[in-house]
């Protein structure tokens, strides 16, 4: 008989936020080479009106996606306590009709952890945690030690007795040991669609390309990658950068008022994931400078198409970049981001890109991914 593997989202894609969590569905098509599992997300929806309130969609033969709308008045106290019991009754359903899981697997602890947890000390269910959220790392404005008490102590209580933790990272493991609780973890990082991001020789081009893709958010620290590029802008006028994502007016203003936009900087906006793939191979390099990464997939992207990357010197990040691969660069050091672009672009054919794409996809392909998360089910699935 078939083990049941249950995985409880926190976030997910979904109809009003498509990449919301996207990282998460493609750890699901990763494990879903090696079991059959069942994705249960539970999205709010505030003020909104919906037709239907679930979602079945039969992604592969192994991966079904249970997709439930738990619509909510508004932001209210009564409400937010309302969506609450609503949120666990919707789980409890599910789980009644689904037939009791051998393991649950919760991607992200608050607040489908709750649920897991529950199922574990009713139902001795085991369950696992993969843990993605970087919001451990103390350079965040709402990092983890400013949440109220009951979010501490509830993400507290999902980890402790969750059977494994896992991380995207090593830095992210040591986080949740530093502010949360001393426990053991197992690092098993975000996976690539290597069919779209793999190695394609550099095409010759006028211009260095580089390239930044994010959802442009503070903490992903775009104004300073334009202020970088000022920079670099007053030494060379050899090179271009294009960002992709949710193109926000003041980024776009700030270029302009450099006189940058549409010359040396070219915002894209948000692009298919296939097209995604294709920009980068047109790219000769990837700069994130955000204030901090739990890990970051599109520098994992970058690496399997052999492009190399500049990258802020903190959080998972930093474990993925050496010599041979890109550069690290200290947080919001404009100058020290404007001259490490300098210097790939002087010693860009120092990188081996076949060797970079090669050695990324040996680490983050689903298949190894996958085997990886197959690796640390067994033991549960054996006793099931």
């Amino acid at each position: 008989m078939a083990s049941k593997i249950l995985w409880l989202c926190s976030w997910y894609p979904n109809d009003e936020y498509p990449y919301d969590g996207d990282f998460i569905q493609r750890h699901a098509d990763a494990v879903s080479a090696y079991h059959e599992i069942d994705i249960l997300y539970v999205h709010k929806l505030i003020g909104k009106k919906q037709l239907s309130n679930v979602l079945f969609r039969q992604r592969n033969k192994n991966l079904t996606e249970h997709i439930y709308i738990n619509q909510v008045s508004n932001e209210g106290l009564l409400s937010t306590l309302i969506g609450l019991l609503n949120y666990f009754l919707i789980h409890l359903r599910f789980i009644k009709k689904y037939g009791r899981p051998n393991l649950i697997h919760v991607q992200i602890p608050m607040k489908s952890g709750l649920v897991a947890l529950y199922y574990k000390w009713f139902y001795k269910i085991p369950y696992i945690v993969t843990e993605h959220y970087g919001i451990y790392n103390p350079h965040l404005h709402d990092h983890f030690k400013t949440r109220n008490f009951i979010y501490r102590f509830a993400t507290k209580l999902v980890m402790k007795y969750a059977d494994t933790l896992t991380t995207v990272s090593h830095s992210l493991g040591e986080d949740i040991n530093h502010w949360v609780l001393k426990k053991e973890f197992t690092v098993i990082p975000n996976v690539v669609d290597t069919n779209l991001f793999h190695y394609h020789p550099s095409i010759p081009k006028d211009r260095f390309q580089f390239i930044h893709i994010s959802n442009m958010i503070p903490l992903k620290n775009v104004e300073g990658i334009i202020e970088a590029a000022e920079l670099l802008y007053k030494q060379r006028q050899d090179f271009k950068l294009v960002f992709l994502g949710s193109i926000s007016p003041q980024y776009k203003q700030l270029a302009s008022t450099k006189n940058l936009l549409n010359t040396v900087i070219y915002f894209e906006g948000i692009l298919p994931y296939k097209q995604v793939a294709t920009k980068i191979k047109e790219s000769d390099a990837l700069i994130i400078f955000s204030d901090t990464e739990s890990q970051s997939c599109v520098v994992l992207e970058s690496l399997c198409s052999g492009r190399p990357a500049i990258v802020t010197n903190i959080g998972g990040v930093k474990e993925l970049i050496d010599n041979e691969n890109g550069y690290k660069v200290n947080v919001r050091n404009t100058v020290d981001l404007a001259d490490k672009m300098n210097e790939i672009i002087n010693q860009y054919h120092h990188f081996n890109l076949e060797k970079i794409s090669s050695e990324a996809t040996n680490k983050y392909s689903y298949v190894q991914v996958g085997k990886q998360f197959s690796d640390c089910y067994k033991l549960y699935l054996n006793n099931a």
